[in-house]
């Protein structure tokens, strides 16, 4: 898979999760919903930052799939 085929499939693996943890979010009481986006907008910065810089997958998200 080259580099290109790389990024497509981490942007894509990262879309779906973070989808599925915001529609996780109607089952939260609101004051946990912070906790939820504060998580995502780090993990989703990483992600966009190994994009950016080229480089292969970030670490491995520590929420289970």
């Amino acid at each position: 898979m080259d580099p290109n085929e790389q990024a497509q499939a981490l942007a894509e693996q990262t879309l779906r999760s973070t989808r599925e943890r915001l529609e996780s979010l109607e089952a939260l009481p609101t004051a946990e919903h912070v906790a939820v986006f504060d998580t995502l907008h780090q993990e989703l910065s990483g992600v966009l930052g190994a994009l950016d810089q080229g480089a292969g997958a970030p670490e491995q998200p520590r929420y289970p799939r």
